[in-house]
């Protein structure tokens, strides 16, 4: 009886669910491949696709509890081989609750190996009020690696009528080729503060959305710099710029649901012209 009286003083009433997913892709027999899949947690993987006929590698991320709470741990490593094409997304929006005071982590480390390319597209992320929230999503790429990635973020439910008026947010989204950083993009919002409603800020808008382009060739990144502008004159709040090798677009609006249709439209514009391959888009997006 000691020992199951011990056992159960060590264990920590504050600590939530810590959960890993490892992710090996690899190219073989003219497609791609999960080569490795490990997984530690409620954090899992749907079965391979392969809707395109080039062998690219759909694959759906799963988080079965549907949301997140104070105290929980999110990790996510993926590896693409050489030669690899691989899209990720997940089948609804990734939720965070509220608080109990304690903060919530999601790290992604993704990791794109000569000649490969990958497509990081998840659904949006909701911020419930008074979450606590620590996000951050780091790319390395090799020598002639591509990558399209977006991140669309809701702080609060506004199709409920429901505010971010406290708790806080913290994001890092990288891009690195070799020891070259490429993009480190960073945003803390604690409580209702100023970014909410300031020009520099959220403009009053209470989703925002970051989708992020690269390829080697920069003459390819001016004609989808040329394209995108070309879709956004009747989208208000949208911004398109080339910082070096990255194409950087930047939304604001009041759902989440624009930006991602929105950033839809720019990716089966351009993915053609960046990666060389037509769109196809998961089934799970229309369902």
């Amino acid at each position: 009886m000691d020992g199951v009286a011990n056992s159960v003083q060590e264990v920590n009433p504050d600590a939530g669910w810590e959960a890993l997913l490892q992710l090996g892709l690899t190219y073989k027999a003219d497609k791609t491949v999960l080569s490795k899949r490990c997984h530690f947690g409620p954090l899992t993987l749907q079965r391979p696709f392969y809707p395109e006929k080039d062998g690219t590698c759909h694959l759906y991320i799963l988080h079965p509890p549907g949301g997140v709470v104070g105290g929980d741990s999110l990790s996510i490593d993926v590896l693409c081989g050489e030669n690899t094409s691989t899209l990720f997304t997940t089948p609804g929006a990734s939720k965070f609750y509220r608080s109990n005071g304690i903060d919530a982590w999601q790290n992604h480390r993704l990791k794109v190996k000569q000649n490969a390319c990958l497509e990081w597209l998840p659904q949006e992320t909701i911020l419930f009020d008074a979450t606590r929230v620590c996000s951050c999503t780091r790319v390395q790429l090799s020598e002639k690696a591509s990558f399209i990635g977006w991140e669309i973020v809701s702080f609060g439910r506004p199709a409920c009528d429901e505010e971010f008026v406290q708790g806080w947010f913290k994001q890092s989204f990288e891009i690195w080729k070799g020891d070259e950083p490429l993009l480190i993009d960073r945003v803390n919002v604690q409580d209702r503060s100023e970014v909410f409603n300031s020009l520099w800020g959220l403009q009053e808008q209470p989703v925002m959305g970051l989708l992020t382009i690269v390829n080697e060739d920069l003459n390819v990144l001016k004609e989808a710099k040329l394209k995108i502008q070309g879709m956004i004159n009747d989208v208000s709040r949208l911004s398109v710029t080339m910082l070096g090798p990255v194409l950087v677009c930047r939304c604001l609006d009041v759902n989440s649901m624009s930006i991602r249709n929105i950033f839809i439209q720019i990716w089966k514009s351009i993915r053609s012209l960046v990666l060389g391959k037509n769109p196809s888009e998961p089934r799970i997006w229309a369902t």
